[in-house]
């Protein structure tokens, strides 16, 4: 008896982690949608990629740990974890990344400059290229 209530606890405490480690990997795309702006389509994908994500580890650690039985306490944990880990780590990270955006920023603007000559010499490459290839399909 004392085995079972041990597996479920240890259930209860993996479902904690869970939720604060999938709540640091969304944190993570927000910073991400932070540092590099998105087009709305693309924040959809990304939302859907996670959620799917999401999903699988849900399903892979109830089916791992449980036996694929759901369990309340396990979604309450996955709940509580990533309740604690939002409302502590994650307003602490926010805040420390928001503070160093400008300097990003800056940085970026600065390789972004040599990026944009290298895709331009690159597009005028390729469309010599591509003329030229034209010209010897219609010598043929």
């Amino acid at each position: 008896m004392a085995e079972l209530i041990y597996d479920e606890i240890q259930l209860f405490l993996i479902c904690l982690m869970l939720g604060a480690a999938l709540a640091l990997v969304y944190d993570g795309i927000r910073i991400f949608r932070l540092l590099i702006p998105h087009q709305d389509w693309v924040v959809d994908v990304e939302d859907l990629v996670y959620w799917v994500f999401t999903a699988w580890m849900v399903f892979r650690t109830l089916f791992y740990y449980n036996q694929g039985m759901l369990r309340g306490y396990a979604f309450l944990g996955m709940f509580l974890g990533m309740l604690v880990y939002m409302l502590t780590v994650s307003r602490l990270l926010l805040f420390i990344v928001r503070k160093l955006l400008p300097y990003w920023e800056k940085i970026h603007a600065k390789l972004q400059k040599p990026l944009l000559i290298l895709q331009e010499k690159m597009r005028k490459s390729l469309k010599n290229i591509a003329s030229e290839v034209k010209m010897a399909m219609k010598s043929r």
